[in-house]
């Protein structure tokens, strides 16, 4: 099969798996508000039990999807799978850097070199300044006492449907900054490879570490590690452990710490 066509695969394949992880998140958060309204001590066996089997479905296509990705990845293996170095953009920048001479080099490449490394100190300062201004609502959301009463849940739910949209907001600051300082750098490599061109000073060698044996150890590690895990949680639910752990459980939430 071409390279092509197994990339195609797998970008099919990603996507899928990512609008079905999506589905299946949302399908949790509402079984467990709805388990959560169903009055006092929701969290019985029983109640847990029948709020979930309506969206395990969902729960073992998921699992089977991913499943599914780890024979794809074994099955039809790509360039990226295999071990590489990876490269530090940064490192690469600070070491063309040394190599540059401002002095000898064109002031319109200086001044473009300048400008990316300005806008990516203010977008550090912009992305701070959103993200405490996006974290205050839930701060003074946390710190007001009246907003939490004796009915728990319905304080939990209300909590979480203030904090959890600011720390989404803040999650996609930081990553509009990752990427903005990512394309930046890119910016600035391309302007200092110039200058370091038309300065006609050659490019410093890159030291490039190949991968080594530690990385099949610690897959082996990992696999060996994963097969026992699954063979015990496999035993557990076969001689009845799992159902004892969901009991202690929702005993320890229930009458030790008090949810519910």
């Amino acid at each position: 099969m071409s390279k092509k066509a197994v990339k195609y695969i797998r970008s099919i394949y990603s996507i899928a798996l990512s609008l079905l992880l999506i589905i299946t998140g949302m399908l949790f958060i509402v079984a467990c508000v709805h388990i959560c309204n169903m009055g006092d001590r929701p969290f019985t066996p029983e109640n847990i039990s029948a709020a979930f089997s309506k969206i395990s479905v969902f729960v073992w296509l998921t699992v089977g999807a991913t499943v599914l990705g780890m024979i794809l990845k074994l099955a039809l293996p790509t360039d990226s799978d295999k071990p590489h170095a990876k490269r530090d953009k940064k490192a690469t920048l600070s070491r063309l850097m040394q190599t540059l001479n401002e002095e000898s080099c064109n002031q319109e490449s200086l001044t473009l070199i300048k400008k990316e490394r300005k806008l990516r100190v203010a977008l550090r300062v912009i992305t701070t300044v959103l993200c405490l201004l996006t974290a205050l609502p839930a701060v003074v959301y946390s710190l007001n006492l009246n907003n939490f009463n004796t009915d728990y849940n319905a304080s939990v739910i209300a909590a979480c449907a203030c904090i959890l949209p600011c720390t989404f907001i803040s999650i996609g600051f930081c990553i509009a900054f990752a990427y903005l300082e990512n394309a930046s750098l890119e910016r600035q490599l391309k302007h200092v490879k110039a200058a370091l061109a038309e300065a006609k000073v050659g490019l410093p060698a890159r030291t490039v570490q190949k991968p080594i044996a530690k990385f099949k150890v610690v897959a082996g590690v990992r696999a060996v590690l994963g097969i026992i895990a699954l063979a015990l949680i496999v035993a557990g639910i076969c001689n009845g452990g799992m159902a004892d752990v969901l009991a202690k459980a929702i005993n320890i939430c229930t009458e030790c710490i008090g949810l519910g």
